[in-house]
């Protein structure tokens, strides 16, 4: 009984870090350190702090980018550091939904193509979602045209409506968003936060933004500095 409730208890979080440290050498001046956090699956946490605070570093951290570290990332119930970097990249190819900042798409691809990029790195093939992508691509103003369009020549803002299609598209479990409106007036910001989080209901989302008035639209509100703060914890046996 005791290790089915302790197995419950565990798979109920999306994201567990238990102290968690990083730095870029040991002549850098820039520490990041988290003793304890832990976001339940299916929630929506949007995470603020100051630029170079380390947010995008810590985004990178938990999804398999970054390596350097101590401590312990558990991610949908995977410890990232037993897995090989070829293993990190298959995890994030089957569960987590990336949108960068600098959007990352590949330019001489046309947007359709970008969007099905990660479909390539599946270990399972899911062939059934054509349906699924056409929706996505109808309520992000995607059509048709603008999909066979390389991504080179798309604006700014398609750019980041094809990059956000490209995270909601196999409906993965983890959503990791990286300061994804600051290409969007006051308007379409509004729209696109209602679209990711209509669209990714079953999904947790870890949202990273320094704009502070896109708070309320999320479940949980955390500054970075605050979770440095937080005393750390050690598993009970």
């Amino acid at each position: 009984m005791g290790m089915l409730f302790l197995c419950v208890v565990f798979m109920s979080y999306s994201l567990s870090i238990n102290n968690l440290f990083f730095t870029w050498s040991k002549h850098s001046d820039f520490r990041l350190r988290i003793p304890n956090w832990q976001v339940r699956t299916g929630e929506k946490v949007f995470l603020y702090g100051r630029s170079g605070e380390g947010k995008s570093t810590l985004l990178n951290l938990i999804s398999g980018i970054e390596n350097r570290y101590t401590g312990n990332i558990q991610v949908l119930g995977q410890d990232m550091a037993t897995l090989s970097q070829r293993q990190k990249d298959t995890f994030r190819a089957n569960n987590i939904g990336i949108i960068f900042q600098q959007f990352n798409l590949l330019p001489y691809l046309s947007a359709e193509q970008n969007i099905l990029l990660a479909q390539r790195f599946k270990s399972i093939k899911q062939s059934s979602q054509l349906e699924q992508l056409a929706s996505i691509c109808e309520r992000l103003e995607l059509n048709s045209h603008l999909l066979k369009q390389k991504a080179a020549q798309l604006s700014v803002g398609q750019q980041q409506r094809v990059a956000v299609a490209r995270a909601l598209y196999g409906s993965p479990a983890l959503i990791i968003a990286d300061e994804p409106t600051s290409a969007l007036d006051t308007q379409t910001r509004e729209q696109f936060i209602q679209l990711l989080l209509d669209s990714a209901q079953s999904s947790t989302v870890l949202f990273v933004s320094h704009d502070m008035s896109l708070a309320s639209h999320f479940d949980q509100q955390l500054g970075l500095a605050e979770l440095q703060q937080q005393e750390s914890v050690t598993d009970v046996a």
